[in-house]
């Protein structure tokens, strides 16, 4: 299966509260878009995307690694602190974690191949 790329959006809070009052009255239907993210200012987006989580990205796309502990060895990266990142990555959407029955070991598996930025939302 072959990934598509995740769309992110930059929309304030009034943006979104428009479009939900407007999905309330009927008025939109199906909101909620397939991938597609929305963060609220390019400051959280900065905030969730850092370079660590960026390269943790990069680096589940590349090498596919069967572990958070094989992850973290292949960041260089305690391993605390590179499974507390891959759950906000999962919380967001960006990736999916699979249990792989090998001792407790859960799967880090990106859901998209790559991001575009959408500021003008």
């Amino acid at each position: 299966m072959k990934l598509k790329r995740v769309r992110i959006i930059i929309q304030p809070l009034e943006g979104l509260k428009k479009e939900w009052k407007r999905a309330l009255k009927g008025e939109l239907k199906g909101s909620h878009k397939r991938g597609v993210i929305i963060f609220p200012t390019v400051e959280t987006l900065g905030k969730v995307l850092s370079p660590a989580r960026l390269e943790i990205l990069t680096v589940i796309l590349k090498e596919r690694p069967k572990s958070i502990y094989a992850l973290a060895k292949l960041v260089g990266r305690d391993f605390k602190n590179v499974h507390s990142d891959v759950r906000l990555l999962a919380d967001v959407g960006l990736v999916e974690l699979r249990s792989s029955g090998k001792r407790d070991a859960v799967v880090p598996v990106a859901l998209y191949s790559g991001l575009d930025l959408d500021l003008a939302a």
